[in-house]
């Protein structure tokens, strides 16, 4: 992670909201156990009093489109799940952003699909979190879900729009990652790409999950993401690999001579081209993170995104990472730090170790091309 945080405004890069996220809803109707964001249903009440209405959002969609925003990702919890879904996707769409759309497609009715079929997507992340109802029942507590997934997927495919699959690995399903890769390929095409979550951290913003109980342990984190490896080389070479061609997973970015830190607000891009609207009208610089916040619909799109930079104020790193020989290779960031340890300075253990791991490979890559040179 770049460790040089901006802390006052005179050096600032020019700031462009390009990127945007509305999040319509934290509701959903999965109660996935590695959720980041999902509240107690007992919650469900008070929220939807303070959830943004339909013509709330394609207000603030015309005044991002003003102030220059292109891309906008709507997602949740489960935007579908909103009665007024349809209303608020024809609105946003016609302000003529490229489209993306996130969803567990369990929820793709008849008035959905013709909604999307005159207004579709550029882009659709599905969820896909099992091969089977009993997988389905492990993860989301629903065991129907399954088949409705399926349904809908297969109706959302009648669209013009590029689908990409999307998992997340814990527990309950690691033995189905294999049968969740078949699936998408033949139930909807080899043409599909699954995208897997690399790492899970905790819940954050009062979400709900308890992650620590079903994530991965580092260790699994990190060979599934080679066994992963090995599969998508035999998919294009066969079966004659070499397993060293696995270590280009994990690029040691303190090899790479253009590697250079950017002043920014928290390492990357949040706040910078990318930001989130929350289901209750803050402006967020990252989905994950609400430790700091503007009020879009009391301020306008375009205050609320100019004054953001001038709360964020973030402690120095702890003296661990910071003089840590692995930060280079290091998936750490400013959320995953507080959702991991509450601070934004802490060390969390968890992407410790997985880091820990991917190093030890690195070096016994390393140690090994080196015995080879010398060989010849």
């Amino acid at each position: 992670m770049t460790e040089i945080i901006r802390q006052t405004l005179d050096k600032m890069p020019d700031r462009y909201p390009t990127d945007g996220t509305f999040e319509l809803t934290v509701r959903c109707n999965f109660h996935c156990k590695m959720c980041l964001f999902r509240h107690d249903d007992s919650e469900n009440r008070e929220i939807m009093e303070k959830e943004l209405s339909a013509e709330q959002w394609v207000d603030l969609a015309q005044q991002a489109a003003d102030a220059g925003t292109v891309s906008l990702l709507i997602t949740g919890g489960e935007p579908m799940l909103r009665p007024d879904f349809c209303e608020i996707w024809e609105g946003i769409y016609k302000k003529g952003f490229l489209m993306t759309l996130y969803t567990n497609a369990s929820l793709v009715t008849d008035k959905v699909i013709e909604v999307l079929i005159r207004y579709p997507p550029h882009k659709i992340g599905i969820t896909i979190y099992g091969a089977s109802p009993e997988t389905y029942e492990k993860v989301c507590e629903n065991p129907q879900a399954f088949q409705r997934v399926i349904d809908g997927i297969h109706r959302l495919q009648s669209l013009p729009s590029r689908l990409e699959f999307r998992t997340t690995i814990i527990k309950d399903n690691y033995d189905d990652f294999d049968d969740i890769c078949e699936l998408v390929s033949k139930e909807f095409g080899e043409e599909y790409k699954l995208v897997q979550t690399r790492m899970v951290t905790q819940s954050v913003r009062g979400a709900c999950a308890d992650v620590r109980t079903c994530r991965l342990e580092p260790e699994d984190n990190v060979k599934l993401a080679f066994h992963r490896g090995v599969n998508i080389i035999k998919k294009y070479i066969g079966d004659s690999y070499d397993e060293k061609n696995l270590y280009a997973v994990y690029k040691d970015k303190s090899k790479d001579s253009t590697f250079s830190p950017r002043l920014t607000l928290f390492g990357c891009n949040a706040g910078m081209q990318n930001y989130t609207i929350s289901w209750d009208g803050q402006l967020l610089g990252c989905q994950m993170m609400g430790n700091f916040a503007e009020d879009v619909v009391e301020k306008g799109f375009r205050k609320a995104w100019e004054d953001f930079p001038k709360q964020v104020r973030l402690p120095e790193v702890n003296e661990k990472c910071r003089n840590c020989e692995n930060q280079k290779i290091c998936n750490v960031c400013c959320a995953s730090r507080y959702a991991e340890t509450g601070d934004l300075a802490g060390c969390p253990e968890y992407v410790c170790r997985d880091t820990e791991i991917v190093s030890e490979l690195l070096r016994r890559n390393q140690n090994e091309s080196k015995e080879d040179d010398e060989r010849v």
